[in-house]
C-alpha cells in the first residue's frame, strides 16, 4: 500500500494529457514553485495549477511563466487563499472546470504534504469527487523551510500533526476512516 503514496507521476494508469500538477507554494519558499515547474516539465503534463496563498504577491502568473520558461494557457494561478482548505476548494473548482483531468500530482514542502493530501481527500469527499492523487514531496535545497527564521522542515512536523488533528475535528482534514476508504479505492483502481 505504500506504493500508493510514492508512485508519483508514474501512476499505472496516469496519462500526461489527463494529469494536472497542483503546486502549493508558500511565502519565501521559491523552491516549491521551481520544484512544481520541474515536475510539470518532466512529466509533460498539460496542466500546471499553482494555488494561491496568503501573502504571496511575489508569485503572480508572470513569475511562474518566467520560471517555466514558456507561456502556456495551461499554467493557471489561483487567487488569494486564507489556508489549505481554501486551496483545496480552488483545486476542486479547477477539477470541475476541467473534467478531462483524471489524475492529480500534488506537490509542496515535504513537511506540509501529508496535511495537504488529507485536506484534499476531505474536500473531494464533501464534493463527491474522487480522482487519484500522487503526492510528491519537495525539500528546500538550502536545507531550511523558512529562510527568514532558519527553521528546518522537520521542526515544522509537530505543528503539522497538531493542525491535522485540529482540522479533523472541523472536517477540513480527512478522518482516519476517510483516509482508509480513499486508500482502499486507490489501491483497486
Amino acid at each position: 500500500m505504500l506504493t500508493i503514496l510514492v508512485d508519483g507521476p508514474q501512476w499505472k494508469r496516469g496519462n500526461p494529457e489527463n494529469t494536472a500538477i497542483l503546486v502549493l507554494p508558500g511565502i519565501y519558499q521559491e523552491y516549491r514553485i521551481q520544484g512544481g515547474v520541474d515536475i510539470w516539465k518532466q512529466n509533460q503534463s498539460q496542466r500546471l495549477w499553482v494555488a494561491g496563498t496568503r501573502g504571496d504577491p511575489a508569485y503572480p502568473r508572470e513569475h511562474i511563466v518566467e520560471v517555466a520558461g514558456v507561456d502556456s494557457p495551461n499554467i493557471v494561478c489561483g487567487e488569494f487563499c486564507h489556508h489549505t482548505p481554501d486551496q483545496m476548494r480552488w483545486c476542486l473548482k479547477m477539477l470541475k472546470d476541467n473534467p478531462e483531468i483524471s489524475h492529480l500530482i500534488m506537490t509542496t514542502a515535504a513537511y506540509h504534504l501529508p496535511r495537504c493530501v488529507l485536506t484534499n481527500v476531505a474536500a473531494m469527499e464533501k464534493a463527491s469527487v474522487r480522482i487519484p492523487i500522487s503526492p510528491i514531496p519537495l525539500t528546500n535545497p538550502n536545507g531550511d523551510s523558512f529562510p527568514p527564521t532558519g527553521k528546518e522542515g522537520w521542526e515544522d512536523w509537530p505543528s503539522e500533526v497538531s493542525k491535522i488533528i485540529m482540522h479533523q475535528t472541523t472536517g477540513d482534514v480527512a478522518s482516519l476512516s476517510q483516509w482508509r476508504d480513499y486508500l482502499k479505492w486507490r489501491l483497486n483502481i
